[in-house]
């Protein structure tokens, strides 16, 4: 497992603290025994390739490993990995709710950045800054050429954990509840592949003997929303109710009807969090209040 790692040259490509030589080590730190060291390398890699929300170079070149780790029927910690994976593919999902990431937009705007970034200075170049990196290259370019470069790091790493849009929805069906729940977080961050994925998250969210409360059928019922599909209110359950106006709204805007702005404001005025629920970390009314803004 992860032999191809040393395919990459870790040395010619960055990462928030520069080259990115250490980030085979973290990653094959994911499958260790010991749940510190697994917790740490999590820790490190959030800091390295995803630190603040800005995605690098190197992000993109490390996805493919964290998916041959995810894939592993032994590797623990799944349900971290798919966070961990989401973030990488959007920065932080407060940036785009309650419409979803405009990935469309995103590729236009990325246009010429494959370019741009080749072009830039790599460790081991001459004109590559030890102290200020690429630095001066990048403040050369003009404010459209800087933003496209930007544009297409993002861009290539939400394409490299798009292409684990199947293995998450493989992981419905992992008997982790929370793993459920972050795969199908993640699926709604994927609107290429709604006619796949919305299937997927409908059938999850009908299973109710193993999801009490819905928290569960809640978050899927949220990534179809982003999807495109929003199921009629026929789920008695307080959080579906709530994820189901959530819905309603993002497909339908102002026409989505009285009953789903009336329950939007219900939990306006309730003290609701739910860290099962992985949307803005489980913040119910600010999710609610976000979509009546918007209104």
């Amino acid at each position: 497992m992860l032999e191809r790692l040393a395919d990459v040259d870790w040395a010619r490509i960055t990462h928030a603290y520069g080259p990115a030589t250490d980030v085979p080590d973290m990653i094959r730190d994911l499958c260790a025994a010991d749940p510190d060291q697994r917790e740490k390398a999590r820790w490190h890699l959030y800091g390295t390739i995803f630190h603040q929300g800005t995605r690098y170079e190197a992000t993109a070149h490390a996805v493919p490993f964290l998916l041959e780790v995810l894939a592993d029927p032994e590797a623990p910690d799944k349900g971290e990995l798919v966070l961990l994976l989401t973030a990488i593919a959007i920065g932080y999902d407060a940036y785009w709710l309650p419409d979803g990431i405009p990935i469309a937009e995103h590729r236009r705007t990325a246009e010429g950045g494959a370019t741009l970034l080749a072009a830039a200075p790599h460790p081991g170049d001459d004109e590559f800054d030890e102290e200020d990196g690429d630095a001066a290259y990048v403040e050369a370019l003009t404010a459209q050429e800087q933003e496209s470069m930007l544009a297409h790091v993002a861009v290539a790493a939400h394409e490299a954990v798009r292409r684990g849009v199947p293995l998450f929805r493989a992981l419905l069906a992992h008997d982790d509840p929370g793993v459920r729940a972050a795969s199908a977080y993640a699926l709604g961050w994927f609107p290429e592949d709604a006619e796949g994925s919305i299937p997927a998250l409908a059938a999850l969210a009908a299973l109710h003997p193993s999801d009490e409360d819905g928290a569960l059928a809640a978050t899927a019922v949220v990534s179809m929303g982003l999807l495109g599909a929003a199921p009629p209110f026929d789920d008695p359950r307080p959080l579906v109710r709530w994820a189901t106006a959530v819905a309603q709204a993002r497909v339908h805007g102002m026409a989505a009807g009285q009953e789903a702005f009336d329950e939007l404001r219900f939990w306006t005025t309730e003290a609701g969090r739910d860290e099962r629920i992985p949307f803005l970390d489980g913040d119910l009314v600010g999710y609610a209040t976000l979509v009546l803004d918007r209104g």
